[in-house]
């Protein structure tokens, strides 16, 4: 039966089924469905790990093009649509598509789903002239996962740890040791063959340096103490870089392996010596299941906190998502490497936290024990407002406002002059009010001189307070600014990785639906390349890349030329302030940028916690959700194995919103105004307190709590906040409960 000739099929009495099916095409192959409504493909190559996608509307249906299928290769499949029939979302049951390069379809039917699907949008929206920044001829690393016939293979990276995933006592396994970044990483790959009727499961330990000793442990038991296993035996070696072990009894249940089963591994690393620092140590505890591709968060149950996976509710930045924590480290909790880093980033990413954590100035490392990194030292300023990434992103997390009447040393303060809608230079201060110098005197200083307060009641007469900054220059008074704290790190490789398509699927500019929302799209100009881009990153979405985002900062912000950026933020009359370099290599700021993207996410803690459960439904009700979109998927084409098509729970849509006049500055940045604010991402913010050490909500600071948050949010917000000012006592924390749980 050709494609054109398919007939639609009734379905169930709900509603008529779309016709749906797979057309190859070389070495590609078009997966579609006959639907002009949204539609999303979820599919697994050999096995693979699950992709989820939103498909495209071309000429009338929904197709998805899969590439670089080799002949016998086999996809499952099935779709999830929305019917306009019925008003409701439909699940088509799995379907297998066995590539054999001719034209032959896969056709099939839909069926209801269980009714719980809800549409994000209509049909496949026009992203305009925006420039996606990944597609099917993007070059991707190798993933994580890949089935070879003879069983399932997850390959993951990992660094050392001090101690154990669950002893509380020593506060001593999130955070880094000294020289951490020296000789420290390695990965686990772990080759499944019970998964295609074996009976042997695999381990192999790669390591960057030779080894004089290695642990191999599985299978939790924590009977005696929290690090016991049941199964305890060694790597052996194959040679300095390779060594291997395998199991094929589940000693925690007595019997031989099988589909399914719970096994956590936890490798002992001991170091050929002689080696600068320590050279005994641990990995980090990781689960898998058997006959499962990939590692899966856990959560601990029990009063031995044995390891079961996470329910999928929690997962929150997907399979990059943290195991739950135990080992009493509130502080680190933003600090650690996605759960699912592939191999080729482990070394890389250590290397660019070490960076991360770099004075530009003297080279010295921001935690004791390290050497100087010499090579990067006398590469700060002439003007800059930190000497290193870290001294503004503490803990990678929020930053807190300075004491009143002192150098706002972890905000950005930018500035400029405005005619009509065109922002140029202040003369003697750039874009950017550097507040610190490497000699004579600085161009100018901003500090907060004071704290306007003001007083309201909630609808049930509770009082709150709420306050507003009031700066202060010293040297120069730029006539137009925009006061912004640093905001927490985690994350930004997933929010790269959406697919402006998602992004644009949100965007309502005129508000056509009439709900108040009338969320926007913020085009930007790539620095590299001069096309026009989707802004992601900063408070105003000025950005588009993760790349751009590190380099600017370094730039501006240290005063770290590179290639992206290098030439110093000057005004046109400001003295001793000229010329380009690169001071900074691409290779190094590779690593930086893998080093951020690459940060693993808190999982959403609560999960069964009748309060926060509550919290979330009125969450929904009062409209937060029409902003703080809870669920996206990332693209099939980010280059970073660990982030493509990763079902995640950021709680932004990334536009811009108009938020009243309340939080309004008097700076446009390209086409936002100056009330309008890309909707933070909400993910990890119920960790503040414990990783900031503080709480400090919105682009200035000025919130000290997430209530105080809420009640600024005008404009667009307005409603939304109106509805939270009108709730009950127990309502108000049960909707806080829920926040605090992300």
């Amino acid at each position: 039966m050709s494609v054109a000739l398919l007939l639609a099929v009734l379905a169930s009495s709900a509603a008529s089924a779309a016709t749906y099916g797979v057309q190859p095409s070389g070495s590609s192959a078009i997966f579609f469905i006959d639907t002009s409504s949204w539609a999303d493909l979820h599919y697994k190559v050999n096995d693979g790990q699950q992709l989820n996608v939103r498909m495209a509307l071309v000429n009338g249906r929904n197709e998805y093009t899969v590439t670089g299928l080799a002949a016998g290769q086999y996809v499952d499949y099935f779709f999830t649509y929305w019917d306009v029939a019925c008003n409701c979302a439909y699940d088509t049951p799995w379907q297998r598509y066995t590539h054999a390069g001719t034209q032959q379809p896969d056709a099939g039917t839909g069926t209801p789903d269980s009714g719980t699907g809800t549409p994000d949008a209509g049909p496949s929206p026009d992203v305009g002239n925006i420039v996606p920044l990944f597609n099917s001829g993007t070059a991707l690393e190798p993933a994580t996962t890949q089935d070879i016939g003879t069983a399932i293979v997850t390959r993951v990276g990992d660094r050392v740890r001090d101690r154990h995933a669950r002893e509380s006592q020593y506060q001593a396994y999130d955070h880094y040791l000294a020289r951490y970044f020296e000789n420290r990483t390695f990965w686990l790959e772990i080759i499944d063959e019970v998964a295609k009727g074996g009976t042997t499961i695999r381990v192999n330990l790669n390591t960057v340096y030779p080894h004089d000793g290695t642990n191999f442990r599985a299978f939790f038991r924590g009977i005696n103490t929290v690090a016991e296993y049941f199964h305890n035996g060694t790597f052996e070696r194959v040679n300095d870089y390779l060594y291997t072990a395998s199991v094929n009894y589940n000693a925690k249940e007595g019997r031989a392996i099988r589909v399914g089963d719970r096994m956590e591994i936890e490798a002992g690393v001991f170091l050929r010596q002689p080696v600068e620092g320590r050279f005994n140590y641990y990995g980090r505890a990781l689960l898998y299941i058997v006959g499962s591709p990939g590692i899966v968060p856990f959560e601990g149950q029990g009063s031995l906190l044995d390891s079961f996976p996470l329910p999928e509710a929690g997962w929150t930045g997907g399979r990059t998502t943290l195991n739950y924590p135990y080992s009493n480290e509130p502080r680190n909790r933003f600090l650690q490497m996605a759960l699912n880093i592939a191999p080729v980033n482990a070394q890389p990413f250590v290397e660019g936290r070490r960076l991360h954590h770099t004075d530009f100035g003297d080279g010295s490392h921001s935690e004791p024990g390290n050497p100087l990194f010499t090579q990067h030292a006398n590469k700060l300023g002439p003007n800059y407002i930190s000497r290193s990434c870290i001294s503004c992103h503490v803990q990678n997390g929020r930053g807190l406002p300075p004491a009143v009447n002192t150098t706002l040393g972890n905000y950005v303060v930018k500035v400029g002059r405005v005619s009509g809608t065109t922002v140029t230079a202040d003369p003697f201060l750039g874009f950017r009010l550097q507040p610190r110098s490497t000699s004579g005197t600085p161009e100018a200083d901003a500090r907060i001189a004071s704290w306007t307060t003001s007083t309201g009641t909630f609808a049930d007469g509770t009082s709150y307070e709420l306050r507003r900054p009031n700066y202060q220059f010293l040297n120069v008074v730029p006539t137009n600014h925009s006061a912004r704290i640093s905001p927490q790190l985690v994350g930004l490789g997933l929010l790269e990785a959406l697919p402006e398509t998602a992004i644009a699927a949100l965007a309502d500019p005129n508000d056509a639906n009439g709900d108040g929302i009338s969320g926007k799209m913020h085009a930007v100009i790539d620095p590299e390349t001069g096309q026009t881009r989707l802004g992601r990153f900063g408070w105003k979405a000025g950005i588009a890349r993760l790349k751009h985002q590190v380099a600017e900062a370094l730039n501006r912000d240290i005063g770290v030329t590179n290639a992206v950026f290098p030439t110093l933020d000057c005004g046109p009359s400001q003295q001793g302030c000229s010329g380009a370099s690169q001071e900074l290599g691409n290779a190094e700021l590779d690593k930086m940028v893998r080093y951020v993207a690459l940060l693993g996410i808190p999982a959403r803690r609560d999960l069964r916690d009748a309060q926060a459960l509550r919290g979330e439904t009125l969450f929904q009700s009062a409209g937060c959700a029409k902003c703080h979109t809870a669920t996206l998927t990332t693209s099939a084409y980010h280059p970073n194995a660990e982030l493509r098509g990763q079902v995640i729970h950021p709680y932004t849509d990334l536009l811009l919103h108009d938020m009243g006049a309340g939080l309004a500055d008097n700076l446009p940045e390209g086409n936002a105004l100056g009330s309008e604010w890309r909707t933070p991402p909400l993910w990890g913010i119920g960790l503040t307190a414990g990783v900031s050490g503080g709480e400090a909500y919105l682009h200035d600071g000025r919130a000290r709590s997430l209530t105080e948050a809420i009640l600024w949010h005008g404009g667009e917000g307005q409603a939304a906040r109106n509805a939270f000012a009108a709730m009950s006592a127990t309502d108000r924390a049960a909707l806080l409960r829920f926040l605090q749980s992300l």
